[in-house]
């Protein structure tokens, strides 16, 4: 005689278990997913939770005053324009001290940091001394927070000596991206990354291979 085997359908409330507890499954996977896309973060684990609660706090922070923050990153695109403008365009090197914190600092990769609004307005002062019709052409001003990058094309004649160069009388030309940290409307730091390669094969003292 053949016997069938049946297969009961489950007891009453285990199905509901079961709708219960995929539902929270499916919440958990959820809440897991979106903590680890927050902010387009890559973190798991504890470290997620923790970034995620972090990112979130920045977030609420951040856009509680964006107003605000815009308005006090193009302050601070105003400040170091009216510094280019005054100080390099319009070569009055003794303005700088007006644009500078106490404690200024000018890091200038090789050649070295200056530190002290008085002896960073010293250099600035040999530099339009020494470059009487230099230009900075600005093309590119980005803010963001306390920080504001330039890009210029500065030009002018080398009629001074001049980073250890004596005076050559000739056009010079070179790119430089410029990194400014203010604080408080005042320039506190800046990173100049000169292309001072240039300004050697201008003034005749160097010529890289790649410079035709």
């Amino acid at each position: 005689m053949e016997r069938t085997t049946r297969i009961s359908d489950p007891a009453p409330g285990s199905r509901t278990k079961e709708s219960v507890m995929n539902k929270r499954q499916r919440i958990a996977l959820g809440a897991a997913l979106a903590a680890v896309a927050v902010g387009g973060l890559t973190v798991t684990g504890s470290a997620a939770n923790a970034q995620t609660t972090s990112t979130q706090s920045a977030g609420r922070t951040a856009g509680a005053f964006p107003a605000r923050e815009s308005g006090e990153v193009r302050a601070n695109e105003a400040v170091v324009e009216a510094f280019m403008r005054d100080v390099l365009n319009g070569h009055h090197g003794d303005h700088a001290a007006r644009y500078f914190t106490a404690d200024m600092q000018w890091h200038g990769g090789t050649v070295g940091t200056v530190a002290g609004r008085d002896n960073v307005t010293g250099l600035m002062t040999t530099v339009v001394t020494s470059l009487p019709d230099l230009h900075a052409a600005q093309q590119d001003i980005v803010g963001q927070g306390d920080e504001v990058v330039v890009r210029l094309v500065v030009t002018g004649t080398q009629t001074g000596p001049l980073l250890g160069i004596p005076a050559s009388g000739r056009a010079v030309r070179w790119d430089a991206t410029d990194l400014y940290r203010l604080d408080h409307g005042k320039i506190a730091e800046e990173w100049a990354a000169e292309d001072f390669t240039a300004f050697l094969a201008d003034t005749g003292t160097y010529r890289a291979p790649w410079i035709r």
